[in-house]
């Protein structure tokens, strides 16, 4: 069979089985089988392929029209520039939680001083490592409830080099965590779906760990902890910065207000949705 051939059976698998991008889709798994750069599949679509080849692309584009998110195929995301492994254990770093990352970034970018920052819910440490990546005076700590994200975020620290600077600790938010240590910002992007819009979300998402995106009824539970909390972790002029949901940034700097923050910044996403809301301490 030509890969000409096994192109387009790919896609109209995928197209039949509702995929958003079946030919985006296409070209990256049958890059990824083959272990070709993806402009190949279109210079070379008259390459004569083996039945084990065609065998192991219909494998994955079956398992991708099935729901499984391309990145948990491949093992393998990009994220700020950076590639991360990625699988089952962890959520999936999206484009939206790089405008959480820009803006730490921007508020730390004049500070000259050892900073020490805290990422709560760390998952595959896409958002430790891309900060670490980009200040050289910070040192993080990640903290993950789950046994199994910790270990993906291990593989990509020692991937990238930050093992150093990047300490992984197992804690419920704030529960293992020394009671002396300060921070000079704590950042997360928690679980912030309420179980009814758990519902209604397509079946690729639902691939993802639960305990990932579900927070109660409302999906506010985590913001509440850790503002509460996060206030007795936080050094003078510290500040705690969230990723929210599409409808929940004025409830989150609520809380914020509620807990004594002042200067509630809120930020939009490109596709003008409230995004990542941050408050500072007073």
């Amino acid at each position: 069979m030509k890969l000409s051939d096994i192109l387009k059976i790919s896609i109209d698998i995928l197209k039949n089985s509702g995929v958003e991008t079946p030919i985006t889709d296409t070209h990256i798994l049958i890059s990824y089988v083959l272990k070709i750069p993806r402009w190949k599949i279109i210079t070379e679509k008259e390459r004569i392929l083996s039945s084990e080849e065609v065998e192991n692309i219909l494998k994955v584009i079956n398992k991708r029209a099935s729901g499984v998110p391309v990145a948990y195929i491949i093992k393998k995301k990009e994220f700020f520039g950076i590639k991360f492994y990625v699988d089952e254990r962890v959520l999936i770093p999206r484009p939206e939680t790089e405008i959480l990352v820009e803006k730490v970034l921007e508020k730390l970018k004049d500070k000259k001083d050892k900073l020490v920052g805290l990422d709560i819910g760390v998952g595959s440490g896409a958002i430790s490592i891309a900060l670490l990546k980009n200040i050289p005076n910070l040192y993080m700590f990640g903290v993950d409830v789950s046994e199994d994200a910790l270990k993906v975020a291990n593989i990509n620290s020692e991937l990238k080099l930050t093992t150093n600077k990047l300490k992984l600790v197992k804690s419920n938010i704030f529960s293992n965590l020394d009671r002396n240590i300060k921070f000079d910002f704590i950042v997360s992007n928690p679980p912030y779906i309420s179980r009814k819009d758990y519902l209604n979300l397509k079946v690729e998402v639902k691939k993802e760990p639960k305990v990932a995106l579900i927070s109660g009824k409302e999906g506010l539970s985590f913001y509440e902890r850790i503002i509460k909390e996060g206030k007795n972790f936080l050094k003078g002029k510290g500040f705690i910065a969230f990723e929210v949901g599409y409808n929940q940034s004025k409830k989150v700097k609520g809380l914020f207000l509620k807990n004594d923050f002042k200067d509630i910044e809120i930020y939009k996403d490109l596709n003008g949705i409230d995004r990542v809301v941050i408050g500072f301490i007073k």
